[in-house]
């Protein structure tokens, strides 16, 4: 009886340990506690953009399009940090999609920017999805959704502008 519990607490644990190891590889886990995935890896080949807006259910999120590349996305990224410090601990998530064509480009611009939180590379599928929805002709481009996953503006005001704390919290 005791070797029958054993082996079946052993085989919970070995599916467990599988299952976090696949969770956490899936999410890119950072030591922030937040997600750096290259959605151009061919493990995301099946990825949609909305498998990634179901990750953050229930919480507020502020899409941020941007580019390594793009001078006014760069600008915009410190402003970013300090809303992004505002609604810490809160249910707002800041949800970072890079269009840079280069992983190299995408990982060097998150690490000189610092920025921390949710960060995507786009991959070509991803890319048809959202700009389905909202039509990203031009980056740095910002998108805030409720909590229930409805889209409140498709173009929200950018992390400099001091009302987009005031949009957010009517969402809290």
């Amino acid at each position: 009886m005791n070797i029958l519990k054993t082996l079946t607490l052993s085989v919970v644990i070995l599916f467990s340990l599988g299952a976090y190891a696949q969770d956490s590889k899936i999410k890119g886990q950072l030591p922030d506690g937040g997600r750096m995935v290259n959605l151009q890896d061919p493990e995301y080949a099946e990825t949609t953009f909305q498998n990634i807006l179901d990750l953050y259910k229930g919480k507020v999120v502020y899409l941020d399009f941007w580019a390594s590349w793009c001078r006014p996305c760069k600008n915009e990224m410190p402003h970013s940090s300090k809303v992004k410090e505002q609604f810490k601990g809160k249910d707002v998530v800041f949800v970072y999609i890079s269009s840079d064509r280069d992983p190299k480009a995408w990982k060097n611009g998150v690490s000189q920017l610092n920025i921390k939180g949710e960060n995507y590379l786009t991959s070509g599928n991803v890319w048809k999805d959202y700009n389905a929805l909202f039509n990203v002709k031009t980056i740095p481009r910002y998108v805030l959704i409720d909590k229930e996953g409805k889209v409140v503006s498709a173009n929200a005001k950018r992390p400099s502008n001091p009302e987009i704390v005031t949009d957010i919290n009517k969402l809290l």
